[in-house]
């Protein structure tokens, strides 16, 4: 079955957004487990449980991700980053291995993404996937298109309702999945990363295993992994200091390093995350990499 076109404006919506007020984008939960690990949770969500989507659509990607506009206006900038090739020496033996390549490229700015999230409210008819409030009087109309155009590609329907919550609801947002804490040189974070790994093309494999073993090589103690919105990213504790790395296989992302407390960490969005003041270092894939990982990770 197709999947709607995206709305332009609120369209033949407009009337009950208008009656209603204050309203809720809704959808029932899906009964299917593949439908349920599809919209980014690990198993059965409770009420609560909030999610960002996974960027697995036009709109899904927009929403996690942001989009980038590319400036030809202005002069072009070095790019450094880090790719695998094979080549050949002088007597026609092959090697292979990841190499840091720059060329210049047109600057880039990026448009924040909205990080809409989905939560699960236990309705009368049973578990519904609903959006957070919104009303015309406090929210832009693109706001709310892109709340319609989030559910309708996801779901392909959607229903609006005037839906008052009769009891607070605690919202879990399910950002990150802990994993076991304990040491995790390289062969222990690869068998636990073994489904981010088996997600990466064929191409980018090869660079980031070999960013985690040099991230491993430092002795992490904690590893996270993200979830829905946040599944391009792995996360690598040092706990005794208070040191979290933040690593993507998304061309154009740097490395991030957080010193602050994992728990608040995971209550912040992508955008609080990664673009804030909170980070302690940003470091570009460039051949400076290690180094700068090396002094980030030790330095007090």
């Amino acid at each position: 079955m197709p999947k709607p076109k995206q709305l332009r404006g609120l369209s033949t919506y407009a009337a009950v957004i208008a009656k209603l007020g204050t309203f809720r984008v809704v959808h029932p939960l899906p009964q299917l487990a593949a439908a349920v690990e599809a919209l980014g949770f690990a198993g059965p969500p409770t009420e609560g449980d909030s999610i960002l989507p996974p960027p697995d659509g036009a709109v899904a990607s927009f929403n996690a991700n942001g989009k980038v506009v590319i400036r030809r206006d202005l002069p072009k900038i070095p790019e450094s980053y880090m790719t695998y090739r094979t080549w050949k020496d002088w007597h026609g033996q092959e090697h292979s291995g990841t190499q840091i390549r720059t060329m210049q490229i047109y600057q880039r700015e990026l448009v924040a993404p909205p990080e809409e999230y989905l939560t699960v409210i236990n309705g009368p008819s049973g578990s519904m996937i609903c959006s957070r409030e919104l009303a015309l009087s406090k929210n832009s109309e693109t706001e709310i298109v892109h709340v319609l155009n989030l559910f309708l590609e996801i779901f392909g329907a959607l229903d609006i309702v005037n839906l008052k919550l009769e009891k607070a609801i605690k919202v879990h947002r399910l950002n990150w999945k802990i994993l076991p804490q304990g040491a995790y040189p390289f062969a222990r974070a690869k068998t636990a990363l073994a489904e981010f790994f088996r997600d990466l093309p064929d191409n980018v494999l090869p660079v980031i295993e070999e960013r985690i073993k040099s991230i491993t090589q430092h002795n992490p103690d904690f590893l996270a992994v993200g979830m829905g919105g946040f599944k391009d990213y792995v996360v690598f504790g040092f706990t005794k200091s208070g040191k979290y790395i933040f690593e993507s296989p998304v061309h154009g992302n740097a490395t991030y390093i957080f010193k602050d407390d994992w728990a608040r960490l995971t209550m912040l969005t992508k955008k609080q995350i990664l673009d804030g003041s909170l980070h302690d270092a940003r470091l570009i894939h460039n051949r400076q990499w290690r180094g700068s990982l090396r002094d980030a990770i030790l330095r007090k």
